[in-house]
C-alpha cells in the first residue's frame, strides 16, 4: 500500500510539472499569424507592417543563401 501511495504522490507531482511546462501561464500579449495578415480586416495595420518587413527580412536571407550556394570558394 505504501509503494501505490508514493507512485500516486510522484505521479501527480510529475504530471502537474507537466502541465506546467507546457502552460502559457504568465505570458501575456496577443500572438498574430502572419500568414493571414494581407487579408485579415481585424489586424491593427502596425501588425501588417511588422509582418510585411518580417516576410522581407525571410525573403533577403533565402536569397542570401541561394547566391552563397552559387559562389565557390577556395
Amino acid at each position: 500500500m505504501e509503494h501505490w501511495r508514493n507512485f500516486l504522490i510522484i505521479f501527480t507531482v510529475f504530471v502537474a510539472v507537466l502541465i506546467l511546462i507546457n502552460s502559457d501561464f504568465g505570458e501575456s500579449g496577443r500572438y498574430y499569424d502572419c500568414r493571414e495578415a494581407h487579408w485579415h480586416p481585424d489586424y491593427p495595420v502596425g501588425v501588417k507592417e511588422q509582418c510585411l518587413d518580417l516576410y522581407r527580412q525571410e525573403r533577403r536571407r533565402i536569397e542570401q543563401e541561394e547566391l552563397d550556394k552559387k559562389i565557390i570558394r577556395t
